[in-house]
C-alpha cells in the first residue's frame, strides 16, 4: 500500500501528540512520588527532632566520623600517642578541624578528588594543608604516599615541619621555575599509569586496587602555590587537565590561591576576611581550624622515614627460615622469600619455575648485590632438600662471596646443595664456558629422559620416575659480563650455550642467576634481545643500570638495604620494593650452613671447588698409566689432569715454550715425576740436561733416584736408538747450548725425529717458537716432529707454525698456560702448571 505524503504526515503528527501525552503523565507522576519523598523526609526530621534532641544528633555525626574516618584520620591532637600504626582500614576523609559541638569537620583527598584552599589567611591555610597532610602520612603504609611541592613564594618552607620525609623521597620541593617540569612530570605518569598499569581493565588505581588487594602505584599529593605574580592561563588550563584525569591514577592536587573553575571532586576550602573557615562538606557551618603540633608533625614524618628504609632496621635473616627444614618439593618450581615489602611488611618472594625461569641481578658495588645472593640462596637451602635442589656457583670479580659455602681452614662445613664453587675466575672464562658446557650435557640428558618417558617438563618427569634424581639446578654467576665482554671464541660458544639454556631450560628445571654491577655494559648480550627475554624476574640493587625497563626509575630511587624485585622484565607496574636482611653477618647465613650440613644425608660428597688463586699440587692427581706424562690441570668442571701419551709414533715429544723460568722448570718436572710414578723402578731411564745450571734440575735428580729409578745428568745427548725400556730426555733450557753447539742441534733434531720409534722422547723447554722450529726443523716450514706443546707467556700469533697453532686465542697470563695435544684431536686448552719445585732449601720438590 502506497501512502500520499498528506497522510503520512498525518500519522507523525499524531504519534507526536501520544508521545506528548505519556511524557506528561509520567512527569505528573515523577512529581507526585518525589513530593512524597520530600513529605517523608521532613517528616522524620521533625520526628528526630522532637525525640532525638541535639546531643544525639551530634553523636550520630561522630559515629559517621568515626567510621569515615577512623583511628588518627579524625583523633583530635590531643589523642594521639607518640607513633601512631596506620589503620587497617584505609580513611575515606581526613580531619582539618572541627564545628561546633566538637564535631570532625572532614575533608576528602586520597582516592576521592583534590582539594582547593582559598583565603589570604595564609597562616590558617598552613594549618588546613598540614593537618590534612600529617593524619595522611600517619594513616598510610610509609612509602605509599608521595608528596610534591611548588611554592615559589617561600621556596619549601611552608612544609618545613615534613621536610624529613625528602631523606627517602617522599618529599620533593619544586623551584620558582620548575612548575613546568611538575606538570609536565604528572601528564607522563598520568599517561603511563592509564596505558601500563589500568590498560582499559579498570576506571582508576582505587578500582584495580579493590580488585587485586595490591596498589601498584604510590598516591601523589601535590601542592601547588600560588606564585606571586598569580598564574598564567596556560599555567591553569594545565593544572585543570591534570586534575581533571590525575584522581583516577592516584594524583590528588592541593591548590592554594588558584583560579579554578568549579568542577566534581574538587573540595573547597575557603577562609574567609574575618577568619572564618568553611568546607564544601560543612556548608555553612563554621569550622574551627586545629593545626598539629610541632613535636607531633615531626614523630610523624621521621617514623616514615624510617620505615620506608633510610634508618629501620631491615628484617633479620632468621625471618627468612622455615621453622622446619626441607618440607618442600621443587617439582613445580622453587620459591623463597627473600626480604619484606616496604609498603605491606609481608614477605616478598622469589619464584623460579615455568614462569619465571630466569633471574637478572643488577647493582654497582656496595649495593648489597652479594648480600641478596645470600639471601636467596640460604632461604631455598633451608626449603628444598639437596635432592630437591642443586646449586652451581662461580664468582668472576676478584674475591671470596661464595668461597663460604665450601670447607675452609678452620669452618670444615660446607652447603649441602652446592654441587660446583667457583671463586676469583676473573682471568678464567674458560671454567665459565665449562659450566656452561656441563648445563648443556645436562639439558640434553634431562630432553633425553623426558623423551623416553613421553613427558615434556620436569615436573612431569619426576611424576613418571620417581625414583630418578631429577633435582632443580639453579646456576648462579657472579659478574657473569666477564665471560662475554671480549670477542672471541669464548664469547661466541658462550653466547650460544646461554641462549639455548635460557630457552629450553625452562621445560628441564635448569635456571640461571646473572648477576652483575652493570649489565648495561655488556654490549653483546644487549644484542641479543632473545636471551634477555628468558629473564623475566628482574632484581634491581639501588642505582641499578639496565635491569628494569627503560621507563622505571625504581632503582634509581630504592632505598639502601632494598631492592626491586619484578617478575614481568622490569615493567613499572610489577614493581615490588623489598627490603633486604644482612645475610652474611656472622651468626646468620653461617648459622645456617651449619645446621644443613649436619642435616646432610651420608652419601653426600662436598662440592667441586675451582679456586682461581690456587695452584694446585701434582700429589692430588692419582698416579697415571705407565708412559703418561702430566704437564697441569685442565679448566674443566672436574679438575682433570691434562697428560700426553709417549709410545713409540712418530712426534710423541712434548715442547714447553716461554720466557718463565718457574713454570718451565715446573711444567717439565711435572711431566718427568708422573712418569716416574706410573713406572715401576727400573721399567724407565731419564736423562736430564741443563742448557743453563739450575739447582732445582738436581733435586730433581735426587728424587728420581730416590723413587728407585735411573737417572743421568749428561752433559751431551745419546745418540737414537732401539731401547728396551722407555727413556725420557729433560732439556732444561735447551736452546741456551744448542745457541752455542751447533752439533748440539743436530743431536736435538735427531733425537726429534727418530727417538720415538726406539722408545727415546724429547721433553724440551725452549724460550720462543723461532728457537723450538731452529733446533727440531731442518729446513724451513712447520714444526712436524713434536706434536704436544705447551706454550706459557707466548702469543697466539706466535703459535702458528706449531700443530694445532691456528686454532686458538690465547691471551697470556701469570700461572696460566696453552695445552694441545695432536693425538687429542681437540683444540688447544688452558690449563693451571702445578707447583712442584720449590726455591726453599729443601732437597726435595714441593709436595712429593
Amino acid at each position: 500500500m502506497t501512502l500520499k505524503p498528506g497522510d503520512l504526515l498525518a500519522a507523525v503528527q499524531k504519534d507526536v501528540r501520544q508521545a506528548r501525552a505519556t511524557i506528561r503523565a509520567r512527569r505528573s507522576d515523577l512529581d507526585e512520588t518525589i513530593a512524597e519523598a520530600e513529605a517523608a523526609v521532613e517528616r522524620a526530621r521533625e520526628e528526630a527532632a522532637a525525640t532525638s534532641g541535639p546531643e544525639l544528633v551530634l553523636e550520630h555525626w561522630r559515629r559517621h566520623a568515626a567510621e569515615a574516618a577512623p583511628g588518627v584520620a579524625s583523633t583530635p591532637w590531643d589523642d594521639w600517642v607518640v607513633e601512631p600504626e596506620p589503620s587497617d582500614d584505609e580513611p575515606s576523609l581526613y580531619r582539618v578541624g572541627s564545628v561546633e559541638g566538637g564535631v570532625p569537620a572532614l575533608v576528602p583527598l586520597l582516592d576521592a578528588g583534590h582539594l582547593r584552599v582559598i583565603g589570604k589567611d595564609m597562616a590558617t591555610a598552613d594549618a588546613v594543608v598540614d593537618s590534612l597532610l600529617v593524619r595522611i602520612v600517619a594513616t598510610a603504609r610509609p612509602g605509599s604516599v608521595r608528596i610534591s611541592l611548588y611554592d615559589p613564594r617561600r621556596l619549601g618552607a611552608g612544609l618545613g615541619g615534613f621536610h624529613a620525609l625528602s631523606r627517602p623521597g617522599l618529599l620533593t620541593v619544586y623551584g620558582v621555575e620548575e612548575l613546568k617540569d611538575l606538570l609536565g612530570s604528572l601528564d607522563r605518569d598520568i599517561r603511563r599509569i592509564q596505558r601500563d598499569v589500568l590498560g582499559g581493565g579498570h576506571s582508576s588505581i582505587a578500582a584495580l586496587a579493590a580488585s587485586t588487594g595490591r596498589r601498584p602505584e604510590p598516591w601523589q599529593v601535590v601542592i601547588v602555590q600560588s606564585p606571586v605574580r598569580g598564574f598564567r592561563d596556560d599555567e591553569v588550563a594545565h593544572l585543570e587537565s591534570v586534575m581533571h584525569a590525575g584522581a583516577a591514577c592516584g594524583i590528588h592536587v592541593i591548590c592554594r590561591d588558584a583560579p579554578l573553575a568549579d568542577a566534581p571532586g574538587i573540595e573547597t576550602v575557603e577562609i574567609g576576611e574575618d577568619g572564618t573557615v568553611r568546607t564544601s562538606m560543612t556548608g555553612e557551618l563554621r569550622v574551627t581550624v586545629e593545626p598539629p603540633p610541632a613535636n607531633l608533625v615531626r614523630d610523624v614524618c621521621e617514623r616514615a622515614a624510617r620505615w620506608v628504609g633510610i634508618e629501620r632496621d631491615p628484617p633479620r635473616f632468621a625471618e627468612l627460615v622455615p621453622h622446619r627444614f626441607w618440607g618442600e618439593t621443587s617439582a613445580p618450581g622453587v620459591r623463597a622469600p627473600i626480604g619484606e615489602d616496604v609498603d605491606r611488611y609481608e614477605p616478598v618472594e622469589v619464584l623460579l619455575g615455568d614462569d619465571p625461569v630466569h633471574a637478572l641481578v643488577g647493582g654497582p658495588p656496595g649495593s648489597g648485590k652479594t648480600n641478596f645472593l645470600y639471601a636467596l640462596i640460604g632461604s631455598l637451602s633451608a626449603r628444598y632438600s639437596p635432592s630437591e635442589l642443586e646449586f652451581y656457583l662461580l664468582d668472576f670479580k676478584e674475591g671470596v662471596s661464595f668461597a663460604r659455602l665450601a670447607s675452609g681452614r678452620t669452618d670444615k662445613t660446607w652447603l649441602p646443595h652446592a654441587r660446583l664453587i667457583g671463586v676469583n675466575i676473573n682471568n678464567d672464562r674458560e671454567f665459565g664456558l665449562a659450566l656452561l658446557r656441563f648445563l648443556g650435557r645436562e639439558l640434553e640428558r634431562r630432553g633425553a629422559a623426558a623423551r623416553e618417558h613421553e613427558v615434556t617438563k620436569l615436573e612431569e618427569l619426576r611424576a613418571v620416575d620417581p625414583d630418578g634424581h631429577w633435582p632443580r639446578i639453579v646456576a648462579v654467576i657472579d659478574e657473569f659480563q666477564v665471560l662475554i665482554q671480549q670477542q672471541d671464541r669464548i664469547t661466541d660458544e658462550s653466547l650460544y650455550l646461554l641462549n639455548d639454556l635460557a630457552r629450553r631450560g625452562r621445560s628441564q628445571g635448569i635456571h640461571l642467576v646473572l648477576a652483575s654491577q652493570n649489565v648495561g655494559g655488556v654490549q653483546a648480550l644487549w644484542g641479543r634481545g632473545a636471551i634477555l627475554d628468558q629473564f623475566t624476574l628482574r632484581v634491581a640493587l639501588p642505582k641499578a643500570r639496565r635491569i628494569l625497563a627503560d621507563d622505571n626509575p625504581a632503582a634509581q630511587q630504592v632505598a639502601r638495604f632494598c631492592a626491586v624485585v619484578n617478575s614481568e622484565s622490569g615493567a613499572r607496574q610489577a614493581n615490588r620494593v623489598a627490603r633486604l636482611p644482612d645475610a652474611g653477618a656472622a651468626g646468620t647465613f653461617d648459622v645456617l650452613q651449619r645446621e644443613l650440613w649436619q642435616r646432610r644425608p651420608e652419601h653426600l660428597a662436598p662440592p667441586q671447588i675451582f679456586d682461581g688463586a690456587h695452584v694446585p699440587e701434582l700429589t692430588s692427581v692419582p698416579s697415571p698409566p705407565p708412559g703418561e706424562g702430566i704437564v697441569g690441570q685442565l679448566i674443566d668442571l672436574a679438575g682433570s689432569a691434562a697428560t700426553v701419551r709417549f709410545d713409540r709414533n712418530p712426534g710423541r715429544n712434548l715442547a714447553v715454550i716461554g720466557t718463565r723460568a718457574d713454570e718451565a722448570y715446573d711444567v717439565l718436572s711435572s711431566a718427568v715425576m708422573s712418569l716416574a710414578r706410573g713406572h715401576a723402578p727400573g721399567s724407565a731411564e731419564f736423562v736430564l740436561f741443563e742448557g743453563e745450571p739450575n739447582p732445582q734440575v738436581a733435586r730433581l735428580a735426587r728424587w728420581l733416584a730416590d723413587e728407585g729409578h735411573r737417572v743421568d745428568l749428561a752433559a751431551e745427548l745419546p745418540e737414537p736408538g732401539d731401547r728396551q725400556v722407555p727413556v725420557y730426555l729433560a732439556l732444561f733450557a735447551v736452546d741456551a747450548a744448542t745457541a752455542r753447539s751447533a752439533p748440539l742441534r743436530t743431536a736435538v733434531r735427531r733425537l726429534a725425529e727418530h727417538g720415538p720409534d726406539g722408545q727415546m722422547h724429547v721433553l724440551g723447554w725452549w724460550r720462543t717458537v723461532d728457537r723450538l722450529r731452529a733446533d727440531v726443523v731442518e729446513r724451513t716450514g712447520p714444526v712436524r716432529t713434536i706434536d704436544a706443546w705447551v706454550a706459557l707467556d707466548v702469543r697466539d700469533s706466535e703459535l702458528t707454525s706449531l700443530p694445532g697453532g691456528q686454532l686458538q686465542h690465547w691471551s697470556p697470563r701469570r700461572r696460566r698456560a696453552l695445552f694441545y695435544d695432536q693425538r687429542a684431536g681437540n683444540t688447544p686448552q688452558p690449563i693451571i702448571p702445578f707447583k712442584v719445585l720449590s726455591d726453599t732449601t729443601s732437597s726435595t720438590p714441593e709436595g712429593m
